[in-house]
């Protein structure tokens, strides 16, 4: 099975647009998730996704090695600006569908992420939001947030067992 590191090797060595396509296809959605949870409003989401996707383009070629986690990166930094301008809710706040464009479950889970997410750090809940709301391996996350993976897997395992100690499992 061809890995995002394949696809984005390929597209950028023979200009392969299917290649593109799939690894845009899978990512776009992931990342969208990734901002919503994070508590950008869904419109706001799609254009942070549209905005990294144009400067991941522009970089990517560069230094194809890790385009997963190039692409969070470059995320996470537009997210930053549109977190500012556009938050709609606190955490914790409670989720308005109607505000959101989301249905009832998914506005639900955003307020059960939240308050799981409280009384953690921001790179602490970066790593639990990529981990498991974007579904990334360690490996992945670890390229992401710049740590080597068996440093990620160690403060993953720290971070779940005090959440199990404070009854948030």
């Amino acid at each position: 099975m061809e890995t995002p590191d394949d696809q984005i090797r390929r597209w950028c060595r023979d200009d392969d647009q299917v290649a593109f396509d799939r690894f845009y296809r899978v990512h776009a959605e992931r990342l969208w998730r990734f901002l919503v949870a994070r508590g950008v409003h869904p419109e706001g989401a799609y254009d942070v996704v549209a905005d990294s996707f144009e400067r991941f383009v522009k970089t990517v070629c560069k230094r194809p090695d890790a385009p997963v986690a190039l692409l969070y990166r470059i995320a996470l930094n537009a997210a930053t600006d549109s977190w500012r301008r556009q938050r709609v809710r606190e955490p914790g706040e409670a989720a308005d569908p109607d505000q959101l464009g989301v249905d009832a479950g998914e506005a639900e889970r955003l307020v059960e992420v939240d308050q799981l997410l409280a009384d953690l750090d921001e790179s602490e809940q970066n790593l639990l939001l990529l981990r498991y709301w974007v579904g990334m391996t360690h490996r992945e996350v670890a390229e992401v947030v710049f740590l080597p993976e068996g440093t990620v897997r160690r403060r993953f395992a720290e971070l779940l067992g005090r959440l199990q100690q404070d009854g948030r499992n």
